[in-house]
Parts: C-alpha cells; sequence; structure tokens
C-alpha cells in the first residue's frame, strides 16, 4: 500500500485555499492510483432527505466529463438506494446482473459501455452525505480486496473533511 497516495489526500483536502473541484480532483487521483481498473470514477452527494443523488464530478480515462445537473431518483432506482444506504459497500463486478444494480442497464451501463461498478458511501458525523462510485468500462472487472480497502480508505479521508 502506498501510504504517499493518501497523504497526498489529506493535504490536499484540508487546505482551506484549495477550491470544491480541486479537492474532488484530489479524490478522483487517488482513486485512479488505487483501483486501477476502475477507469470511470465519480462523486456523488445525498440531496432531498436521501431521495436524489447529485454528481459533483465524473472523470474517465483521466479526462473530466461535463456533468450536465446529473442527478438520479431514489424512485427511480429503489434498489440501488436501499443497497447502498444499508450496506454502505456496493461491490458488482458483473454490474448488469447484480440485483441492485441491474436497473442501470439501459439508461446508464448499456449507453456508456460499463461493466462493473464499486462504490461506498462518505459520511459527516456517521450520516451518509455521499457515494464515491467506480466503475470499469469496455469489459467486467473482478474487484480484489484491496480495490475495497483502497476505496474504504479514500471514502474515510474524505468524510473526515467534507462537509458541503
Amino acid at each position: 500500500m502506498d501510504i504517499d497516495r493518501y497523504t497526498t489526500l489529506v493535504i490536499a483536502l484540508s487546505k482551506p485555499s484549495i477550491d470544491e473541484q480541486d479537492k474532488l480532483s484530489a479524490i478522483t487521483s487517488c482513486l485512479r492510483l488505487g483501483i486501477p481498473s476502475a477507469n470511470r470514477i465519480s462523486l456523488w452527494r445525498f440531496e432531498e432527505n436521501k431521495t436524489r443523488i447529485r454528481c459533483l464530478s465524473l472523470n474517465q480515462d483521466g479526462q473530466n466529463l461535463a456533468i450536465d445537473d446529473l442527478s438520479l431518483l431514489k424512485d427511480d432506482i429503489p434498489d440501488y438506494f436501499e443497497d447502498i444506504l444499508k450496506q454502505n459497500l456496493l461491490v458488482a463486478s458483473d454490474a448488469r446482473n447484480h440485483p441492485a444494480t441491474q436497473c442501470f442497464n439501459e439508461s446508464y451501463f448499456k449507453p456508456n459501455d460499463i461493466y462493473s461498478l464499486l462504490d461506498f458511501t462518505f459520511h459527516h458525523h456517521f450520516n451518509p452525505i455521499g457515494i464515491i462510485c467506480c466503475e470499469k468500462t469496455h469489459s467486467p472487472s473482478s474487484w480484489t480486496q484491496d480495490d475495497i480497502d483502497s476505496l474504504k480508505r479514500v471514502a474515510k479521508i474524505t468524510s473526515m473533511f467534507y462537509k458541503n
């Protein structure tokens, strides 16, 4: 495990002079190093009493993509919301057939060529406030325990600093 990437993330998130987008980029960069098979990484914020998540940033293959007010409603994908809020961790190496994520097949996975998903929540005062989403496009990925541990560690660091 490379401690330097986590230290770099802590430093970036703790600087009051760094704006929100730079903090989100620091989180994404740390995840790209720790979970190399994840080539699409997004960060989401819970809104409206946890009935909606809004995308804060989306990065694919190292490029930030336009998010154009992208949000998802609990009413449209109840299985996903129930699973991620109950478990905090969602490991779907075969996301198109996973019970909590197959709801994304037609609207999201197929158009974006996504096969695998690894999500974890981040918190403020033990209250889930967002989701870090790691995805693999073009082919499935068998997420490893190292991938999961790296995601959890980044989420814990994010939780210490992310309050908005």
